[in-house]
């Protein structure tokens, strides 16, 4: 039989729902400019029936709130996460190309091209007066201004490589960090989830650092059974193929200083900080991307498909080498002023090259580092334009087949000195504009993934009020609902009987 009061709890259960989806409500809104927040709804279902006498039907008791649900699609979180990871890799290289371009300078009057010519253009002129010593001064600044831009470049590009090494370890501590505070965060929503609820502010928080861990490297997020809870899943997150965290078990990244396999090739001591898992073992960077990834790649690339500073490194000693021994192979069989001979013009760190042949150490090993002229040029008579001594002072033949260098098709691979520079000028072009277009492609592609995701978890406010207005009715209501039947039972208990007293 029916409750006298069966339609004070239905009200009292349509009341308290319109209340809590109020505050549901206003908690939404609260939050509609909270980076990484998710908006919420109350979850209701009707209150089981009661069954009537004699068949008459079902009787509703109201309304049950079953939860607080999150708006959320997990298909546009992984696309979000699997597109930011390229973007960070994109970026970050973009950001590292764009900064060897303003290090090589190029095309500029104040570039290495531009150097080069007024070296050649000096040769020249020295080869038309030989013995005017206001020209064969020129040359020597001329040449030392030469060298002081390639070793300024060098040092440069070695200076880029330590910071991008700094930049690899700060890296892994980021990832550290975000695996930490993901690592507490999956047990304080296991503990706070225990009764069934769902903890959907501390998701939004772990949510949030996963999207921004996504960007410095590719992860693999898993929800596996919990073994002592199978009604409660556990999450997994994984890099490079092994879990960074395995419910609350963070398993950390570390880095270790490593000899630089490049740099130690050619006599620079720097050391590289090798990544490897807490543990000790091995950590596949072949197989991960993000900007971890592209600043392995700017630190270590050497050539192929990755490019970074010791490929744009090993070119310029290419060019630097054959460049200061093509003009040495001449002027060692020249004569100065003073008939002295046998002089290199370039050499290692600026020793003298006499009685040196082009197959020793001083100029072999001449590189964009330690180019420098020749210390004996400090006295400019010492400058080879003659090529016999007999024809001295007038003679400046050695000079003119110095200059006509410039045009030697056959130097390099590439071509004559300018073809070369060129060349490197246009791959690194090329590289930085491919970086730049791939970084805008991925930043578009991941700005439509985030609208759609906003789509369906962000907080719109106009949706919101409206939704406000709609609760504040149904509260009035059910509020009106306990009203009436207050009424009518004070009419029970308080009139019914008295009629005519």
């Amino acid at each position: 039989m029916r409750s006298t009061f069966s339609g004070f709890n239905s009200a009292r259960s349509g009341l308290f729902a319109a209340q809590r989806a109020i505050d549901i409500t206003g908690h939404n809104l609260a939050n509609i400019n909270t980076r990484g927040y998710t908006r919420q709804r109350l979850e209701q279902t009707a209150s089981t029936p009661m069954k009537l006498y004699g068949g008459q039907g079902m009787l509703g008791t109201g309304v049950d709130t079953t939860a607080i649900h999150q708006l959320r699609n997990e298909f546009l979180d992984y696309k979000y996460r699997d597109e930011a990871s390229a973007l960070g890799f994109w970026d970050a290289k973009a950001d590292g190309l764009s900064f060897i371009e303003s290090i090589m300078n190029e095309p500029s009057d104040t570039g290495i091209s531009k150097v080069i010519d007024q070296l050649f253009e000096s040769f020249q002129e020295l080869g038309k007066n030989p013995d005017n010593i206001t020209t064969r001064t020129l040359v020597r600044q001329r040449a030392t201004t030469f060298t002081n831009s390639i070793n300024h470049m060098y040092n440069q590009l070695e200076k880029m490589a330590v910071d991008l090494n700094f930049d690899v370890n700060s890296m892994v501590s980021s990832i550290n960090t975000y695996g930490k505070q993901i690592a507490q965060l999956n047990d304080q929503i296991l503990r706070s989830e225990a009764d069934g609820s769902n903890a959907n502010d501390l998701r939004d928080k772990r949510n949030l650092l996963i999207d921004d861990l996504s960007k410095i490297v590719d992860v693999e997020v898993l929800e596996v059974v919990n073994p002592d809870n199978p009604k409660h899943k556990q999450m997994v997150i994984k890099v490079a193929g092994k879990p960074l965290v395995y419910h609350k078990e963070f398993t950390g990244l570390k880095t270790e200083k490593i000899a630089s396999k490049f740099f130690n090739s050619f006599d620079k001591q720097i050391d590289n900080y090798e990544i490897k898992w807490a543990d000790g073992t091995a950590f596949d960077t072949d197989n991960i991307t993000g900007e971890l990834k592209a600043l392995l790649v700017m630190r270590d690339g050497e050539g192929g498909n990755e490019k970074g500073v010791p490929y744009y490194i090993k070119e310029l000693n290419r060019f630097v080498n054959v460049f200061a021994n093509e003009i040495n192979k001449i002027h060692l069989n020249g004569f100065g002023l003073d008939k002295s001979t046998g002089l290199g013009f370039f050499t290692v760190d600026g020793v003298t090259t006499g009685g040196k042949t082009i197959n020793d150490d001083i100029f072999t090993k001449i590189n964009a580092s330690n180019i420098k002229l020749t210390v004996d040029l400090e006295d400019v008579n010492k400058i080879a334009a003659s090529e016999h001594p007999d024809l001295l002072p007038k003679d400046g033949t050695i000079m003119l087949e110095i200059s006509e260098l410039r045009h030697k098709q056959s130097m390099f691979q590439e071509g004559k000195p300018e073809d070369f520079i060129k060349s490197l000028i246009g791959t690194l072009g090329v590289e930085s504009e491919e970086a730049e277009r791939s970084a805008l492609n991925q930043l578009t592609l991941l700005s439509e993934i985030e609208n759609r995701r906003q789509s369906i978890s962000g907080v719109w406010q106009d949706e919101e009020l409206s939704n406000m207005v709609k609760f504040q009715h149904a509260y009035n209501a059910s509020a009106r609902m306990i009203t009436t039947i207050d009424e009518m039972l004070d009419v029970v208990i308080n009139k019914i009987g008295i009629v005519g007293r």
